[in-house]
Parts: C-alpha cells; structure tokens; sequence
C-alpha cells in the first residue's frame, strides 16, 4: 500500500467522528452532529442581526433601511455560494464515505478553483446590476445611497464568504461540525467588537460594517485553511495538486448548481415580495425585513438538523449502508416536529420584544410582530421541508429539491401579488405558508416512496 494511502487510513481510523454516521445510532449521532452546525448557525445570523442593531442604535433608521433593503441581495449571492457549496459538500460526503481519497481530492480541488471563478463573475454583475435594481423595485433613493455604500464593500470581499462558506461545507461533510463551529463562534464575536469599535467609536457608519463583515470573512477563511493544513491530510491540497480537472466539471456542476439555484430562488422570491410591500411605506418594509431576520435565525434549528442528515444520508449511501440512510431520515422528522413546538411557542409568546431589538420605531415593530406572531406555528411546514429537502439532497437528487423550491416559490410570488393589496402583510403569511405546504406535499409524499424502496433494497 502506498505510504500516503496508509497515512489516509490511519488518521480515518484514528478519528472516531467520522465513523460515527456509519456506526453509531441515529438519534445521537444526529444531535451530536447538529449542535455545532445549529450554533454555528446560529452565530452566522449574529453577523446580520448584530449589523442591524448596532445600525439602528448608533446611526439611525436611514442607513437601517439602507442594509434592510440590501439584505435581500446580499441573501440572494450568499445562497448562490452556500448552495455550491453544500451541493459540492453531498459529492464529498459520498466519497468520503466510500474511502474514495485520490478522487476526493481531485474532486475539492476542480471544486475550489471553480468556486472561484464563479464569485468574481458574481461580484462583478452586482457592481455592474444591483443599484439598477433597487432603483427599479422602487425603493427610495436615499435609502438606495445607504445600501449601495455598504454593498460596495460586501461585494468586493464576496470571494472570501465564498471560501469560508466551502472550507466550512466540506469540513462538515467530512463528520467535523465542531471545527466550522468555533470558527464562527470567535469571528462573530470578533465582528460583533469590530462593528460597535468601528461604527460606535471611530463613527464610520454604514462603512464600518461592511468592513467589519469582510475582514471577519478573511480571519475564518485564514483559520480554515491552516486547520486542514495541520489536521486534516483528506482535504489538504498541494500545489501540484491544486488543478482543474475537466473531466470532473460536469459531475461537480450537476451538485453544485441545482443546490444554489434551489437556495437562490428562496430569496429571490423574498425580493419580489419585498418589491410588492413598498406602497405599504418604508416602516412596514423595514418590519417585515427584520421579522425575516428572526425567521433565518429560527431556521438555525431547523437546518442544522437538515444538514446533519445530509451528511448522514451522503456517507452511508457512498458506504452502501442504505438501511441506515431510512433510519436517518425518520430520526430527522421527528427532531424537527420537537423543535417546532418548542422555538413556536417562544416566538408567539414574544414577537413584539423581539422585534424591538432592531427597532426602537413603533410602526416597524407592530409590522415586524404581526408577521412573527402569525408564523410561529406555522413554521412547522418550513421545518418538515427543510429535513425532506435534505433527505433528497442527501441521497443526491439536488435537482428535484430545485424545481420543487422553484414551484413554491412561484405560488408564494403569485399569491403575494394578489393578497398584499387586500389584507398587507398578511397577505404574506398566508403566500408563504402554501409556499411551504405546496413543497411538502410535492416532496413529502415521494421520500416515502424512495425510502420504501431502500428498505426493500436493504
């Protein structure tokens, strides 16, 4: 055996989490795995929630509704990567799973180099696009000012949310969940002191934020690079290695692209719904903004678990273990529903005091609490779609999770049209929850299907 294979098969063997998903039982296997990525999440949307309050605090409701309306395309490109990302980290789980050590490294490295290339083209059409359209949605020219201020800088360190957000979905395909985790937790504590430091006491404004997000990109990319350098032989690329392989392309694209257009079109729905809430006035606008704010945070939960079964699913189904990818996924609904009853219940009970943290302006907290309060139980749909949608994504059916995405999508865009001019934003809650539901219907039922038939197979 070749002395580099051994040293690969040595350090797996040495490392027991990553063979819990193959051996160990699914229910704490699940939730081991899940609380890193859960508040890992969690401290990813601090970087967000902190921006807005710290904002709305120190400099006031203009550049508050300049990041608010900045937010949306700022969600959409972040999708674009994390979705090419977590699409690249199921291929990579599959053949982690399999041992398969020479392709997976051929397989990360056509996978960096054209992640790369794909965030410069991205950073490039948002200089060239975005005031356009916000201009075009109708959003008020001051506030288009602010956001273009804060973009500016976002955009131009786009390539480091992209390499962050890989090192961090490969880690974590691979079975760490808890080295992606302290990397967020010390840089969103870092950002967080750098934002009060920079818009607090150097009074830099909306500037200070920006640069306060980039900067904590480039220290989480720096970490991750070093820990695989050090600990991680898998994932470590030599420089003679780091190379395109043609031939991988169109496997890494097929992962890769349905996961972020089925991630992108989530929030380019949340744009055009944003569009249609402007003749309700700028207060509303910025409510239902910051009620999205508390909605991604919830979703921490829900993802993380989503996300553990990917993971789960991905390694098994490349270990040929098909009866464990059925006992995962069952496992995973029924954390969800838990869940749901408890982050429900503390959302219903609380909207109005926590929208207040973003906003001392009364309109926008009674804006922001009517769409809180009206989903907190209903966000029962979005957490049962989101562990469907990582069973698909799990067993490498990223396609389907997209076009079923892109339906809903297109019934929450229609229905807001027609309802926001008769009942405002709960005309949203109601397009948006037969959004979910649609999703839940069209994929629910099929996993059965697919599941049966593992077991049969099993």
């Amino acid at each position: 055996m070749p002395a580099g294979e051994e040293a690969f098969r040595l350090t797996v063997k040495q490392d027991d989490k990553h063979a819990a998903f193959l051996t160990g039982s699914p229910l704490p296997t699940l939730l081991r795995f899940a609380g890193p990525i859960i508040l890992g999440n969690i401290f990813q949307q601090l970087y967000n929630i902190v921006d807005a309050i710290v904002v709305g605090q120190f400099l006031g409701d203009l550049p508050l509704s300049g990041i608010s309306i900045a937010s949306p395309v700022m969600d959409i490109l972040y999708a674009l990567l994390l979705g090419g990302s977590l699409g690249v980290g199921v291929l990579v789980g599959q053949l982690w799973g399999a041992e398969d050590w020479e392709q997976l490294k051929r397989v990360h490295a056509t996978a960096l180099l054209g992640g790369c290339g794909v965030t410069l083209l991205l950073s490039a059409l948002g200089f060239a696009f975005t005031e356009r359209i916000l201009i075009a949605q109708g959003s008020e020219a001051e506030s288009v000012a602010q956001a273009m201020s804060y973009l500016t800088i976002i955009l131009g360190g786009l390539i480091f949310c992209f390499l962050y957000n890989y090192y961090a979905a490969v880690l974590r395909a691979s079975g760490d969940s808890r080295t992606p985790f302290v990397v967020l937790l010390v840089s969103s504590t870092l950002h967080a002191l750098l934002d009060v430091a920079l818009c607090g006491g150097l009074r830099l404004g909306i500037y200070g934020v920006a640069c306060s997000t980039v900067f904590c990109q480039i220290f989480s990319t720096v970490w991750f690079v070093l820990y695989i350098r050090s600990r991680c032989p898998q994932l470590d690329l030599k420089r003679a290695e780091l190379r395109l392989d043609p031939s991988l392309g169109k496997m890494i694209l097929g992962y890769a692209w349905a996961a972020a257009l089925q991630q992108a079109v989530v929030m380019i729905g949340r744009f055009l719904v944003q569009g249609m809430l402007t003749p309700l006035g700028g207060d509303t606008v910025t409510g239902y903004n910051m009620s999205l704010r508390v909605e991604q945070f919830l979703f921490c939960f829900s993802q993380g678990i989503s996300a553990a079964v990917v993971v789960g699913l991905s390694q098994n189904l490349g270990h040929g273990s098909r009866s464990r990818v059925r006992r995962f996924y069952f496992v995973g609904i029924r954390i969800e529903l838990a869940l749901i009853a408890v982050v429900g219940t503390i959302v219903f009970l609380s909207a109005p005091q926590i929208i207040r943290l973003f906003s001392g302006n009364p309109e926008v907290i009674a804006a922001g609490a009517r769409y809180t309060k009206t989903m907190a139980y209903l966000y029962l749909f979005a957490f049962l779609g989101e562990v469907i949608q990582g069973f698909f994504r799990g067993i490498g059916r990223l396609r389907l999770t997209m076009i079923a995405s892109l339906l809903q999508v297109l019934l929450r865009v229609a229905l807001s049209y027609l309802l926001i001019p008769a009942l405002g934003i709960y005309g949203i809650c109601l397009a948006v929850v037969s959004g979910w539901v649609l999703l839940v219907l069209i994929e629910g039922g099929y996993s059965l299907r697919v599941v049966k038939r593992f077991g049969d197979e099993a």
